[in-house]
């Protein structure tokens, strides 16, 4: 189960997305971000849809683990450490039922914040899962496989937070056989609670200030947790096989800004082949027709 999860988690990234669905159930909100004070109960909910094309039942178990990510930026759930004691205060209100095609339920939970609970970031995930269709107990399940989702709970603990960090490194590679042109760039977050990374690119091509790329509409967003540190690409899926073009890549980050403007060479391999030979083949003609102009001229003064 947990390897199911790590892979499902994975997949969606860790930016907010209103809802997310493996095409037998849905979970919505995918994720949430909440404010706790210590001393208090907090009560919080989210949705489980079974699909009206779904022809089964979906009954369901939850569990509260860690969200955490390793040096590598990769889910795992077992660790136990000052950004996951939250784990230990949720306790889920419905932590079983069955629901029928084409209906929703919503699965309600409540933190019990400690008086002394620390400020600062508290990061767990409730996990949904199906049960497995040969339990004997319950016959409405008739799923070949069991399968799980999760709900990402991003809290923040009121008090002293600190909310800093620092761009390690921003970079456009300035030239390029082939792929797409990319920007990356790495980010470590210093502060005690969790941030949002933006990443935008422009891209012109050379003599020309018309836009053939832009995602500021649509910057890409990434949750980085505390103390912890995130690769990442921004790539122009539809970069042409040929071209020069200006580029210009922004990474910001809890009020850091870092800009990279860069001069972007696509050249395929086989053009740049073509080129090499055509250099070549100048060079050797303009040597060539050298020594054919000074031979005429040695062999007119020995007349």
């Amino acid at each position: 189960i947990i390897t199911i999860c790590c892979a499902l988690i994975f997949a969606i990234g860790l930016a907010p997305n209103p809802a997310f669905a493996d095409g037998r159930f849905s979970v919505s909100p995918m994720n949430q971000k909440i404010i706790l004070t210590p001393g208090e109960t907090y009560q919080g909910s989210f949705k489980v849809t079974n699909p009206a094309n779904n022809e089964y039942d979906f009954a369901y178990t939850t569990e509260v683990t860690p969200f955490y990510v390793d040096e590598n930026y990769e889910i795992t759930y077992e660790n136990n450490g000052d950004y996951n004691q939250m784990v230990n205060w949720t306790t889920i209100n419905n932590p079983e039922g069955t629901i029928s095609p084409n209906e929703t339920k919503e699965i309600y939970f409540s933190i019990n914040v400690p008086k002394n609970a620390p400020a600062g970031g508290q990061y767990a995930t409730i996990t949904v899962t199906s049960k497995n269709d040969d339990d004997p107990t319950d016959n409405s399940v008739n799923i070949k496989t069991r399968f799980a989702i999760a709900h990402i709970v991003y809290a923040e603990i009121a008090g002293t937070t600190i909310r800093q960090g620092e761009i390690t490194s921003a970079d456009v590679s300035s030239f390029l056989l082939s792929g797409n042109i990319t920007g990356s760039s790495t980010i470590k977050n210093t502060g005690n609670v969790h941030g949002t990374a933006k990443y935008t690119m422009q891209i012109f091509p050379l003599f020309s200030s018309e836009e053939v790329y832009t995602n500021e509409e649509d910057p890409i967003e990434k949750t980085i947790l505390p103390d912890r540190t995130l690769y990442n690409e921004l790539a122009w899926e539809d970069t042409p096989a040929v071209g020069i073009f200006n580029v210009i890549y922004t990474v910001e980050f809890e009020g850091i800004t870092t800009q990279v403007s860069k001069l972007v060479i696509k050249c395929p391999i086989w053009l740049l082949f073509i080129i090499i030979f055509a250099i070549f083949a100048l060079i050797f003609y303009f040597v060539a027709k050298s020594k054919a102009r000074k031979k005429a001229t040695k062999a007119s003064q020995t007349r």
